[in-house]
């Protein structure tokens, strides 16, 4: 949920007054750099994230290998638990709570409780969708579904089509949706073939008509 702050944003700032200052801790990651949760003593017993600027990538990993679960946006929050590992995508501030603050925090303030119901919700939807994703459809919808969320948070409109100035790599796209490097490399080349997009530049992409590349998530299995 990123753009206005939401009500239960709004009541976490309001606990980074004098009184609730020592509930919560602000974290700076530059694009890039790793975290452990369980390093962090606002989260080594799990906690509450809320992210304020920039992007976060939360994710497990295990023998190498690694599960995006979520790329969150300002406003966006989300339970963490000590094992989970966060990213950042790019420059990023956040907040931390542990979870025993929260509760302390939720009984002086009502409304943040209230508001967290919509907030979990919605996480709680975005999990479930990224699990049927990886049950149910293969890599070329789940990055065609990639690229369409990125154009409509990052891109701009122009005469060619969505401009996208800032494309995460292939890489980056190969680890949110559960993906080899490669195989999003040869997605990306049957989509450009197909003249859905093109590139704009090292960084940038020129999608020609994003509602024609969103048909394909009604086709694509």
């Amino acid at each position: 949920m990123s753009g206005a702050t939401s009500p239960f944003c709004a009541a976490i700032e309001r606990l980074a007054s004098a009184k609730g200052r020592g509930r919560l801790g602000t974290r700076r990651l530059a694009e890039g750099q790793l975290m452990c949760a369980a390093d962090d003593p606002d989260l080594e017993d799990d906690g509450l994230l809320v992210v304020r600027s920039g992007r976060l990538r939360c994710f497990t990993s295990f023998e190498g290998k690694e599960l995006t679960l979520f790329t969150l946006d300002p406003n966006d929050v989300v339970f963490v638990e000590a094992g989970f590992m966060l990213e950042a995508r790019r420059d990023c501030t956040f907040w931390v709570m542990s979870l025993s603050a929260f509760r302390e925090a939720a009984l002086d303030e009502p409304l943040l409780a209230l508001s967290a119901v919509d907030v979990f919700e919605r996480m709680l939807r975005k999990s479930v969708r990224m699990v049927e994703d990886m049950a149910f459809f293969d890599v070329r919808r789940r990055l065609i579904r990639a690229l369409c969320e990125t154009a409509d948070r990052d891109g701009r409109s122009a005469e060619a089509g969505v401009v996208i100035d800032r494309l995460p790599n292939a890489e980056a796209f190969a680890t949110e949706i559960g993906a080899t490097r490669q195989t999003v490399s040869t997605v990306f080349a049957e989509l450009m073939r197909a003249g859905l997009m093109e590139r704009a530049g090292a960084s940038s992409l020129v999608i020609a008509d994003i509602g024609r590349l969103r048909e394909k998530l009604v086709v694509a299995r």
